[in-house]
């Protein structure tokens, strides 16, 4: 079973130039959502570079796919960690949401993945529906695919923000959780601007350009399912890089399989842009 919908994704809408210069401005560091009381980091402006598959016009060839510079004239601020179990819980007394797993009756929900849970660690069996409920609450969005990629990698070059080997210090996975679920937040090492748990934990959700169903899905999980599990018992590093490889994706609005709409590793974390104070 593969929980990841990169093949889903369609290219976000980052602006594509040469890369240059941009001087950082003057924002606050960190910001504090008194709505659900998350902690956001800035992450500055600045470029990296990207897979970006050309227009989809006639003649154009799909797998065609050319590096370029992705530039982000603005920075913006990013949730340290994902969106936990009880900040979603401080949603749903607010608000009574039903999520779309429960109001499915389906058998797990973020209630009751399937695994214990605590405050502090990621909510899960949430749909992309449902993150961008809760975003809207909170008075903030979810991140694009690029938007997310550039936070992941906080200017490395590397495979991962902190090298080019799997590193324990750094991530939940299978060979570290034994599949048994979700870990408590920030408790690895974050990337150079700050950020906890990138890559593992849960799966995280991303905004893709302004469709309302497309979605991809970025950073790899705590994963329990059993494929992924190599002869020594750990979880392949190729599924790792694949989820935060610096490739964007379109959106296939007929994909040959439908998507799931929810999972016990789907979480997401959001972002609060620069531009959106001004509004």
């Amino acid at each position: 079973m593969r929980r990841m919908s990169l093949a889903l994704a369609c290219l976000a809408a980052p602006i594509l130039l040469p890369a240059c210069a941009v001087s950082p401005g003057s924002h606050a560091a960190k910001w504090h959502n008194p709505r659900d009381g998350m902690t956001f980091v800035w992450v500055p402006p600045g470029s990296f570079t990207a897979q970006v598959p050309p227009e989809p016009t006639s003649g154009s060839d799909p797998d065609k796919i050319a590096p370029q510079e992705v530039t982000f004239l603005e920075g913006f601020w990013v949730g340290r960690t994902e969106v936990t179990l009880g900040q979603f819980a401080r949603f749903v007394k607010e608000t009574g949401y039903l999520t779309d797993a429960e109001r499915a009756g389906n058998r797990f929900t973020w209630k009751s993945p399937g695994f214990p849970q605590e405050a502090d660690h990621p909510v899960v069996y949430v749909s992309y529906a449902d993150a961008r409920r809760y975003a809207e609450w909170a008075g903030v969005d979810l991140p694009t695919e690029a938007e997310w990629l550039y936070a992941c990698r906080a200017g490395s070059a590397t495979k991962f923000y902190w090298g080019d080997l799997v590193d324990d210090h750094y991530l939940w996975y299978r060979c570290n959780t034994e599949g048994t679920g979700t870990r408590p937040v920030a408790r690895k090492r974050p990337n150079a601007w700050g950020l906890y748990d990138m890559v593992g934990n849960a799966w995280e959700y991303c905004k893709i350009g302004d469709s309302d169903v497309g979605f991809a899905l970025r950073g790899a999980s705590w994963t329990r399912c059993p494929q992924y599990r190599t002869r020594q018992g750990t979880m392949t590093a190729n599924l790792l890089e694949e989820a935060v490889a610096p490739r964007l994706q379109r959106w296939d609005p007929n994909p040959k399989y439908a998507p799931y709409p929810w999972d016990d590793d789907r979480g997401f974390r959001c972002i609060k842009r620069a531009s959106s104070e001004r509004k």
